[in-house]
């Protein structure tokens, strides 16, 4: 019998990378429809389910920033806490967005400099991050949005934020504010059709990410049991979509924390994430008429040298040099 919390401490832990991997491809596939037939395409699972493959990816994405980042919270200051998640952000974003534009311009964007500034401005703070360039990819299915996954990225810095309070004030430790947080996937997924724009966005994946919060502070408790986890799988059609993504995530944990350990050379999941969409514009802008099946193979394959250059070229210098400083 593994509980979640055994697993998270053991050498079983390093399979996460592949997992988060794996959901980031999922992520590449998933836009492979839209940017290959044009917006509104109906992706994989989204007639099934009423979330698309990609959708459900970023759930589990979520679910798992949750399980993850709150052990880095209660185990680090704040200020450790900030300067740990920017770092893990920040550097490999600023990098793939300097790339972004490059392929943006050789595919024809006509953007004036201050339309390029702005964009990367306000997509390296975060702030309101805007998804099109003049020009860019213009005979494209997709014509000018350049990398629109960025957009959750906001998102998941809240989320932090959020987290922090949270564990800060210590009241993941208490009953109380625990069961609220068991229960807060339920409940933001009744009211987030109710709430202004931004915050109906945030409402279910922050329900996602407490529960992922909530599955930390049980983990002594959560048995991962792969026959138990396939059986459950029926609970996601009946049940709201943070919760649904609360089962799939226990699924996908008790599937490779069971397993033996398997270490990739690196975590690549975030390279992914950030070099997907603009790679696959760019092959689309090459090979146009691909279907949507080609289209996800050829991004997959292309996405890999970029995900992997960022990792190790980006990502892991910038993690090394912070630790190297504390």
């Amino acid at each position: 019998m593994v509980t979640l919390s055994d697993a998270l401490t053991g050498d079983r832990s390093a399979n996460l990378d592949a997992l988060r991997l794996g959901l980031a491809a999922f992520v590449i596939v998933s836009h492979a429809w839209p940017i290959a037939l044009g917006p509104g395409t109906a992706e994989p699972l989204m007639a099934l389910t009423g979330h698309s493959l990609g959708g459900w990816a970023v759930g589990v994405f979520f679910f798992l920033s949750g399980l993850l980042v709150t052990a880095s919270a209660e185990r680090r200051t704040a200020l450790s806490f900030l300067g740990a998640r920017a770092r893990r952000i920040f550097p490999g974003l600023g990098v793939a967005l300097i790339a972004t534009l490059a392929l943006a311009y050789l595919c024809g964007a006509t953007p004036s400099r201050n339309e390029a500034v702005s964009w990367f401005l306000r997509a390296a703070t975060l702030a309101s991050i805007e998804h099109r360039i003049s020009g860019a990819f213009a005979g494209n299915p997709y014509a000018e949005v350049v990398n629109g996954p960025l957009w959750s990225l906001f998102h998941e810095v809240a989320a932090y934020t959020l987290c922090l309070f949270f564990v800060q004030l210590g009241f993941h430790r208490r009953k109380p504010a625990l069961l609220f947080l068991a229960l807060l996937p339920l409940g933001l997924s009744l009211v987030g059709s109710y709430l202004p724009h931004r915050l109906a966005i945030f409402a279910p994946l922050f329900g996602c990410f407490a529960a992922g919060m909530a599955a930390y502070v049980l983990g002594n408790r959560i048995v991962l049991n792969s026959p138990l986890a396939i059986g459950l799988l029926p609970v996601v059609f009946l049940v709201p979509w943070p919760v649904g993504v609360a089962v799939v995530t226990y699924g996908l944990l008790a599937l490779s924390l069971t397993v033996p350990a398997f270490r990739l050379p690196g975590d690549y999941s975030y390279g992914f994430y950030i070099y997907g969409w603009p790679v696959a514009q760019t092959v689309a802008h090459l090979v146009p008429g691909m279907s949507p099946v080609e289209l996800a193979a050829l991004s997959l394959v292309a996405t890999t040298p970029a995900a992997v250059a960022s990792w190790h070229l980006v990502e892991r210098p910038s993690l090394s040099r912070a630790r190297a400083l504390v």
